[in-house]
Parts: structure tokens; sequence; C-alpha cells
């Protein structure tokens, strides 16, 4: 997200009132934006479709159904996700776009290739269990294989520092994609479910085809090594170990109580829990604003510090060096405990109006109860994030693994204990695994630190 921190960086050089209203937008719009409108394409879409007065049944099928090619894409996107992202940071040190350009096209052949594979196996059991038309497997195993490459895609944004036309981009495929339901309704007559589906599939085909378009319009054409980027896999194992840790640990209790917890329904082939899942969403809304502080925050205030101390480590004299690193320290510190402060604050605020406002939405008691305890879980997964990517910067890969993977391992022992319990103890596991991460985390960011001249002359572990 560095490219966002230059572009805040001369926003917030202007030092005007205005300036600052434009730099909050601009950093809510490229950290969050095409998150909120993915939601809000399928919100409208799910409101539209109650609006048609469709039956309980298929209205439970269509949340169930993608809720299960959102999980899906966003775990196979996290295996690639750190790794290219180093990649992408070589090629740039490099000056080798081209390779980076090559690698777009290995990432959608490869995530195409796994993505199609499990939506395959999903689209076989509803044909054998439920008996879904062919016509409605073929849209629904498509929207998996696109879903997939957008979030692939996704990762080279922080090398394109184009975020305005990713942003562009989601906001063109949602517009397409309701015009697509409402001709697919209103003139054509297809059923609602169907339609909702064809509307999904040509709003993320637009976006991948318009992000496809941003990469190469930034790197040039393609070179022709499409899958040299798979080597650094076996180069960086521990930063794929990371990133697919953090985003399963993020879901692993939502998986376990799909398949053991009391209060599992099944709709077709999909095994779902309604109130911890409508509790989730809510709680992962109520938490995005960290992303967003942390850009405007960390990133623009740490990456000058950063330079300044790489340069003194390069060229200046050991008491130079040292003045730097401590400035370097001091910052992080500053930054990240601004950041969660800030988020705690919203977070309870928020929990405290949802206690208030959530009866009077016909949300029930028990959304409510497990919703405030999801939020604080979520926080602390986030600053868990935050603090990790401070060790990416200073290439400690092996702390990197240690927070995410403690995280994953706590909150799936929990959960599975929490089945066992009952309903009381659901919300529990998500705190806990997320607390225990973000302490490892924050310890070993701090050993790093403290130990820097070492490990960045000496290149030790």
């Amino acid at each position: 997200m560095a490219g966002i921190g230059f572009e805040l960086r001369k926003i917030y050089g202007r030092k005007t009132l205005v300036s600052g209203i434009w730099g909050s937008i601009y950093a809510t719009m490229t950290a969050i934006g095409p998150s909120v409108m993915a939601a809000v394409l399928f919100l409208s879409l799910k409101f539209l479709m109650d609006r048609a007065d469709i039956s309980e049944l298929e209205s439970r099928f269509f949340v169930s159904s993608f809720t299960y090619i959102f999980l899906i894409s966003i775990l196979i996107s996290s295996l690639f996700s750190t790794t290219l992202s180093r990649y992408i940071s070589d090629c740039v040190f490099r000056e080798s776009e081209k390779e980076i350009c090559a690698s777009v096209f290995g990432t959608l052949t490869l995530g195409t290739v796994l993505s199609g594979v499990l939506m395959f196996l999903l689209c076989a059991g509803m044909y054998f269990y439920s008996d879904i038309p062919l016509y409605f497997l073929v849209i629904y195993y498509c929207l998996g294989v696109m879903i997939t490459n957008t979030y692939n895609i996704m990762t080279y944004v922080s090398a394109l520092k184009q975020y305005k036309e990713v942003t562009f981009s989601f906001f063109v495929g949602l517009l397409l994609a309701a015009v697509v339901y409402l001709i697919c309704t209103g003139i054509v007559g297809w059923p609602v479910v169907l339609s909702a589906y064809l509307a999904l599939l040509c709003g993320y085909f637009l976006v991948v085809f318009l992000l496809v378009f941003w990469c190469v319009k930034a790197f040039g054409k393609p070179g022709k090594r499409f899958f040299v980027w798979l080597t650094w896999f076996t180069k960086y194992p521990k930063l794929t170990i990371s990133g697919f840790c953090y985003m399963l640990g993020f879901y692993v209790s939502t998986m376990i109580y799909w398949a053991f917890s009391d209060m599992r329904e099944q709709v077709s082939i999909f095994s779902t829990t309604p109130v911890y899942d409508l509790a989730m969403f809510l709680a992962i809304a109520v938490n995005m604003s960290a992303l967003v502080i942390f850009v405007v925050k960390a990133e623009t205030a740490f990456y000058e510090k950063y330079v300044a101390y790489l340069s003194a480590l390069n060229q200046g004299s050991y008491a130079r060096i040292e003045k730097e690193r401590e400035n370097m320290n001091n910052t992080i510190r500053y930054q990240l405990f601004f950041v969660y402060e800030v988020q705690l604050i919203i977070t309870v605020v928020l929990i405290c109006m949802a206690n208030v406002f959530f009866p009077y939405l016909n949300i029930s008691a028990q959304v409510l109860n497990m919703f405030m305890i999801l939020s604080m879980g979520l926080y602390t997964v986030f600053c868990m994030y935050f603090t990790v990517i401070f060790l990416y910067y200073f290439e400690d890969h092996m702390g990197a693994c240690i927070g995410p993977c403690i995280f994953l391992l706590v909150t799936a022992a929990l959960a599975v204990a929490a089945c066992i319990f009952g309903r009381p103890f659901y919300a529990l596991p998500l705190l806990i695994g997320g607390l225990c991460g973000w302490i490892l985390s924050f310890w070993r960011l701090r050993y790093r630190l403290a130990h820097l001249n070492v490990y960045l002359m000496c290149r030790g572990e």
C-alpha cells in the first residue's frame, strides 16, 4: 500500500482543510472502496430479490451459495498475495516491469485452475444432490472463477499505484450488474436467483477485464515467462504460510460451525450458520475503518523514517544510524498505538450504538451478543495484521509467520471446543485467537526493532 502513502503525502502536504477532507476520502476509497462496492453490489441484489417476493428457501440458497464462492476465492487468493507482493517489489527494484505483467496472466491461469477444480466439485454436488439445472451451474462455476481472479489481480494494486482506476473498475462493474439484473427480471422474465447470478458474473467479468487492462497499461506488454513467479514460493515459503494462515484463521471458526455446530442450517449442499454469519458480517463492517486509519497514519508517516534509516545505514556514522533507528522506532510505536486506540474507540462506540438500534432493525438478541464479542475479536485480528505488516517491511518472515499460525491454531481448537460447550461460547475463539496472535506479533516486532542494526548489516535471523 506504499503507493497510497505517496499520493496521500502529496495531498496532505498542501495543509488545507480541503486537502485534509480529500485525503480522507481518497484513503477510504482506495483502501476499502473495492470491498465496499462489492458488498453494496451483493446487498443491493439481495434487496431487489426480496422486493421480488422470492421464497425464503430461494433467498437462503442465494446467500449460502454465494458465501461459499466468496470463501473459496478469498482463500485461494491468500495463497498468492503475500508472495506475489514480494515478487512484484523485486521486479520493480530490478526494473523488470514486463515480468510483472507476465505474472498477471500466470496468476490468472493458476487461479482459474485451482478455483475451477473446487467450483467443479461444488457444481457436481449441487447437480447430484439437488438436481440444479446445468445452465445455472455453468453461470455459478464461471462466477467462482471470476471472483477468484478478481482477488488475485487485486494483489497488484500496490504495484499499480492507480487506485482510482481500480475503484472505478469496481464501480463500473457494479453498474453493469445492476443493469443486467433489471433486464433479466424486468424484460426477459428470468428467475430472480438466476438473474442475480448472471448479473454478478457480468459485473465481475468487467472488473477482471478492466483490472487486466490497467496492468498492461502500467507495465507494458507481458514477457514470455508467465510462471517464473512460482519460484518465489520456494524462496519465501514463510510468506505464503503467513498470508494463508491469517486468512484461514479469519474464517476457520465459521467453517467449523458450518460443519459441526448445533445452529447450522442446510440448503442444498451448503451448510451455514445464519446467526453467526450475520454477526460476523456486521463485525467486519464495524472494523473496516481500521484499514483506512492505518493507511492514513502509519503508511504516510513510517515510510519517510524508513528511507532515512536505510540511507543512514548505507552512508552515515554509527551515531546517525542510531538516531534514525530511534526516530523510526518511535514513529512505529506512536502510529501503531494511534491505530490501536482510535479503532478501539470506534469499535466500542459502534457496539454501544448497535445495542440501541439493532432492536429497531429486528436483529435478534443472539446476533447482538455474538456481534459484540466478534467485533472485539476482529479488532484484535486487524491489530495483529497491522503489526505483521511491519514485520514484512523488515523481512522478518519467521516473525510474520508466528502470529498468524498461533492465531489459526488457537482459533480452530477453541472453535471445536465451542461446538461441544454450546452457543454462548461461539464468538470467543476469534477473540482469544486474535489476542494471542496480536501479542506474539507485537513481541516479535519489538524484538526485531531492538536488533535491527545487527540483522540488516549481517542478514542474520
